[in-house]
């Protein structure tokens, strides 16, 4: 079960699958978009075949150093090392496995990076990138249920996540189970009374 249909939780749903896994994935909006689709859809990856028919040198290591200097040194290392050393297969992966055009922006590098490694679609838009999913998606007989919340989380004596508590668009609440859960449906940002509560420092913060 995958909580939320943006650009993460499509390629977690994707990847899922490839293992010959049902997968269901529970979207609250009415058609997947997300953040993903108010975003320009372009993908930081390193060391890409992309890259490299551009002639651009870059490896995941100096990826992962140009986090951590806009971090300040204060992104733990593992998941830093995780993202850029899995950056580049993603990309290629995508393309390969799924068609998608991606290329690499050229003629703008954005701040924090030493190397252009920014790679998007023809349209340069989220809304591509999140359609591209979805397609492939549904082409692979993922189910993607939309207008739903996941609301609670259900957990079994153990402590072992088993299942999702969903809000359905017409307001009738329903049990989903699972034997796997990814949550990939970004942060409590929006959220003010979240904010206060976890992150009680940005409260207040625009």
């Amino acid at each position: 079960l995958v909580i939320g249909a943006g650009a993460a939780g499509l390629c977690a749903a994707l990847a899922a699958k490839e293992t010959g896994v049902e997968v269901v994935v529970i979207e609250r909006d009415a058609v997947p978009s997300g953040s993903t689709a108010l975003s320009a859809g372009l993908i930081p990856a390193a060391s890409t075949r992309f890259q490299r028919a551009k002639g651009i040198a870059d490896t995941p290591v100096l990826f992962a150093d140009d986090i951590q200097r806009k971090a300040h040194g204060e992104a733990d290392p593992s998941l830093v090392e995780a993202v850029t050393r899995a950056s580049g297969p993603l990309i290629e992966w995508l393309a390969d496995r799924y068609g998608f055009p991606f290329d690499v922006v050229d003629n703008f590098n954005y701040p924090g990076h030493s190397a252009l490694r920014m790679h998007g679609l023809p349209s340069r838009t989220g809304r591509e990138l999140i359609d591209r999913l979805r397609s492939a998606a549904e082409a692979n007989d993922t189910a993607i249920l939309s207008e739903r919340v996941a609301e609670r989380l259900l957990a079994a004596p153990d402590g072992r996540i088993c299942g999702v508590k969903i809000k359905r668009g017409d307001g009738a609440h329903e049990d989903s189970g699972c034997d796997a859960l990814i949550l990939a449906c970004n942060g409590y940002g929006g959220k003010p009374g979240l904010v206060r509560r976890f992150s009680p420092e940005m409260a207040g913060v625009l």
